[in-house]
């Protein structure tokens, strides 16, 4: 049925395809025209444009500067892949930081993947919202994701935790922040409960360090940032397998 179906739309230019985890969230996400024709405006770079229009402004450096201080750019022209690179506002600091050998992005938003491809010197890969697969076993030095995991459904946040522990050479860093429940203080349930926002979603440590055991990963660091109406928290792991 479903091919007779895309039949009749193909010769309007339509197809009928299945509809993933990923896009059935409750965020839309900012056009990358639209935000790169603000930014040209302001007379910004998009990281400052989007940082202005979040207010956030000074975020992505903070954190940037808490994984340098944590050893993730020690190794020199590392091999890096990003989940979610968005506007590429921790592309830009990360490419800068470690002049990486290979850059890896994994970005569902078709308008932004193709801005960043153009702009960077990245790899796009193709970006189902919950694995990895066009990257290989044990090849990356650095994986990073900002913004994404506070907002994945449950299980796609453990199948891309799978998948990150594939990937990972023995040594590497593995960077990403999610809303735990130390995010959750009476503060900020109160401010998020007030706004319109219904997408974040808690992810239990429990499970992140089920997924990221001591035998295998070494936890190097937490810190919080801001996100949304409250925060959210990183983890800063490290690969222990023998090297």
């Amino acid at each position: 049925m479903k091919k007779i179906i895309n039949s009749i739309l193909g010769l309007i230019d339509l197809k009928l395809i299945k509809k993933n985890s990923f896009n059935n969230n409750f965020l839309n996400y900012i056009s990358a025209r639209d935000t790169v024709i603000g930014a040209r405006r302001a007379g910004l770079s998009v990281c400052d444009y989007v940082e202005k229009e979040w207010d956030q402004i000074g975020e992505t450096k903070k954190v940037i500067d808490r994984m340098e201080k944590l050893g993730v750019f020690k190794k020199s022209n590392p091999t890096v892949c990003e989940i979610g690179a968005g506007t590429g506002r921790y592309m830009e600091k990360v490419i800068d930081k470690c002049a990486p050998e290979r850059y890896e992005s994994y970005e569902t938003a078709q308008d932004w993947a193709d801005w960043l491809q153009n702009k960077y010197p990245i790899i796009t890969q193709q970006s189902d919202g919950y694995s990895l697969k066009d990257t290989s076993d044990d090849s990356i030095d650095i994986i990073h994701s900002h913004g994404v995991f506070v907002y994945l459904p449950f299980f796609d946040s453990l199948r891309y935790f799978s998948e990150i522990e594939r990937i990972t050479k023995a040594g590497s860093y593995v960077v990403f922040d999610c809303i735990t429940e130390e995010c959750l203080d009476n503060e900020s349930l109160g401010k998020w409960l007030n706004s319109e926002n219904n997408f974040p979603r808690i992810l239990p440590e429990k499970y992140i360090f089920d997924f990221f055991p001591s035998s295998k990963f070494n936890l190097v660091g937490n810190f919080f940032t801001a996100y949304g109406k409250g925060k959210s928290k990183y983890f800063v792991f490290k690969n222990t397998n023998i090297e």
